[in-house]
């Protein structure tokens, strides 16, 4: 698979280009302790490792390509407190690159190559992920690398492969939709445990807690911070306190996910913490699983998710007007604002490029929402979609969703 996804990725360069890719180190938090290590996500899905310091050098030159891999040596000290790194036999196997080098050797090995090229009067090209989310952000260690290699070699052109490797994710292969399908029904179950304990007056965190047992007793990780908002708090679309009770009346919006093997699940599920919708909510209810059922029947190959986007809004001002919600001033964007879709993958919200137009393999959400605040009604129904040739499939769709189901399960865990 990943000598696959290698060759794919080396198909896309010119001749005589070496492209790098970094591993990542963990930040400190404070004094000696570090943040969790967080895998760069596309070092990951050329060779399956999640190490720090480890590097993928990949050149292609006429008639030849040359994958090699550089890794950190095994400490034995560092053996005793936290675990020793991976033996090079070890890192060879799980990548499938066979040559595998000590992580000080890289600028040598880079020199050599630059060498090489400019022997045979070539101009080289080095390739790097410069992903940025924020223009502040704090640059990633890899881009000091490049950086100092523009001044060391000023005759070498230093490129952006970023869009190169987002057309390879944004096609899920086999494999991955397989891990996908094994998150999702971690997610199920952790979902169904929190319906099948929450009462009024829990506290948002203790409904949490079921969730999370879950995760762990499947050997799965968080796709992201876990939403568990009662009433007022599920209109809040990035909550994450998740600390107040949720009072007898209220619904319990819960966005989350299992992440097993670096696939991410991402699901949102709405349901009355004393398990009976009241008309109203579940008025408002029906509205939103109606919208969620549409663009999942709609979604097919040629479409993008600004069309999806433009349905949904086309949908919701003709059920929020028949409701009597959009006078004095009001819009559809007063309660709805955020997105139907976003792609997903190795990373929740997954690489995507601008306009992009559906094909089999893409994997994205579908979550339409409505929150109405004065009423202390928020209400998001998300589900994960996998392209076909011809349509789509609803990859959770054994996670329930239908109001009268979440009812009647909800009063059987009771009994």
């Amino acid at each position: 698979m990943y000598q696959t996804r290698r060759k794919k990725l080396m198909e896309s360069l010119p001749e005589n280009s070496a492209a790098l890719f970094f591993s990542g180190i963990a930040p400190y938090k404070i004094g000696d302790e570090k943040y969790d290590f967080c895998v760069d996500r596309s070092f990951y899905y050329l060779t399956g490792l999640d190490k720090e310091n480890m590097v993928l050098c990949l050149v292609k030159l006429p008639n030849k390509n040359i994958e090699t891999l550089f890794i950190e040596p095994y400490d034995e000290e560092l053996a005793k407190w936290v675990g020793g790194r991976i033996f090079p036999n070890e890192a060879a196997e799980c990548s499938q690159i066979n040559d595998v080098r000590m992580r000080d050797q890289l600028d040598g090995y880079i020199q050599r190559i630059l060498q090489y090229t400019l022997d045979q009067e070539k101009q080289i090209q080095v390739f790097g992920d410069f992903t940025k989310q924020e223009f502040h952000q704090t640059n990633a260690p890899q881009f000091a690398y490049f950086e100092q290699l523009r001044k060391n070699y000023p005759y070498v052109s230093v490129q952006n492969i970023a869009s190169e490797m987002k057309k390879l994710r944004l096609i899920k292969d086999q494999q991955e939709i397989q891990l996908l399908l094994e998150a999702i029904d971690v997610t199920r179950q952790g979902i169904e445990a929190m319906m099948a304990n929450a009462e009024p007056e829990m506290s948002e965190n203790q409904i949490e807690a079921y969730f999370d047992f879950e995760l762990k007793f499947n050997g799965c990780q968080h796709s992201f911070p876990s939403i568990v908002a009662a009433g007022n708090n599920g209109c809040v679309l990035h909550y994450a306190e998740n600390n107040q009770p949720a009072e007898d009346g209220d619904l319990v919006l819960c966005d989350l996910g299992a992440s097993y093997q670096y696939m991410n699940a991402d699901i949102t599920r709405t349901f009355p913490v004393n398990g009976k919708f009241t008309e109203r909510q579940r008025q408002i209810y029906d509205i939103v699983l109606r919208a969620n059922k549409m663009i999942i029947q709609m979604a097919r190959p040629g479409l993008t998710l600004r069309q999806l986007e433009g349905e949904v809004l086309q949908y919701y001002q003709v059920e929020l007007n028949a409701l009597g919600l959009l006078k004095d001033g009001k819009t559809v964007r007063d309660y709805y604002y955020h997105s139907v879709s976003h792609m997903l993958g190795l990373e929740t919200h997954d690489v995507n490029l601008s306009n992009w137009v559906l094909k089999p393999g893409n994997v994205f959400t579908v979550e339409p929402g409505l929150y109405l605040e004065e009423e202390g009604i928020g209400i998001r129904i998300e589900d994960n979609i996998l392209i076909t040739e011809d349509g789509c499939i609803n990859l959770s769709e054994s996670i329930m969703k239908e109001a009268d189901e979440i009812e009647a399960f909800m009063k059987a865990a009771r009994q």
